[in-house]
């Protein structure tokens, strides 16, 4: 059976815990939901950049494609969507290149490229996600994007799920994901109430976007399989 790994945040990674295994990026909050949103409501494909200014060239670059993302939890000046997954409707993206940029999701993925394939992880797509993967057949690591450098609860919660749904060999360091989800489920009533609890998402909800927090938390509510091929820098569904 294949393994399970896990690591709180991409900086826990060492040199060769990618090699030849699928890595599952995940940052609830909002990055990676907002991108398998894009993808399901029509995007031709989403290109993460890990700054803001680098991501300003490459949508410079690329006649007809906008310009998402945030620095804070806001929409930097001059872009035209920030990191709501709500705001990306077909009609604003359907067709387009998302150039995004956020604080840690984006950064995350390209930490993560040095693994056979890096798949796009939310709670939204966590069952179509664990089907796909378990017809590949390889082991696989989860990779928690965190806040600022610091680990996120919301993260280790959307792990927790994949390694509950999946039922592979986990490691210690993705066991304590399942059971660090099922004792904040448990406690709070709920996994939406578990993912609300975390400071990222009290921050969120203090901002105004807490429909998108509720949003995030609908699990497996979209069949998208969002692969990042870092050859071409960009994510499109498989």
């Amino acid at each position: 059976m294949p393994i399970l790994d896990a690591v709180a945040l991409p900086d826990y990674l060492v040199a060769d815990q990618l090699c030849g295994k699928i890595a599952v990026v995940i940052d609830v909050l909002r990055a990676t939901t907002t991108i398998v949103e894009a993808l399901g409501n029509g995007a031709r494909c989403v290109v993460p950049v890990a700054s803001v200014d680098g991501a300003r060239v490459i949508a410079h670059d690329r006649p007809g494609s906008i310009l998402c993302g945030e620095r804070g939890g806001l929409k930097p000046d001059g872009f035209e969507l920030g990191n709501s997954p709500l705001e990306y409707s077909a009609d604003l993206v359907g067709g387009v290149d998302c150039v995004l940029t956020t604080t840690n999701g984006t950064r995350a993925l390209h930490m993560a490229t040095a693994a056979d394939e890096v798949l796009v992880g939310a709670i939204i797509n966590v069952d179509a996600l664990c089907d796909w993967i378990q017809r590949d057949g390889r082991d696989v690591i989860l990779v928690c994007s965190g806040t600022d450098g610091r680990v996120s609860l919301e993260d280790c919660l959307g792990a927790g799920l994949f390694v509950d749904r999946l039922g592979y060999v986990a490691t210690d360091n993705a066991g304590m994901m399942f059971h660090a989800m099922n004792g904040a489920v448990e406690q709070f009533g709920g996994l939406r109430y578990a993912v609300e609890s975390s400071f990222h998402a009290k921050r969120l909800i203090s901002m105004g976007f807490g429909d998108d927090v509720a949003f995030a938390c609908e699990a497996g509510k979209s069949s998208v399989i969002p692969v990042f091929d870092s050859g071409v820098g960009e994510i499109v569904v498989d």
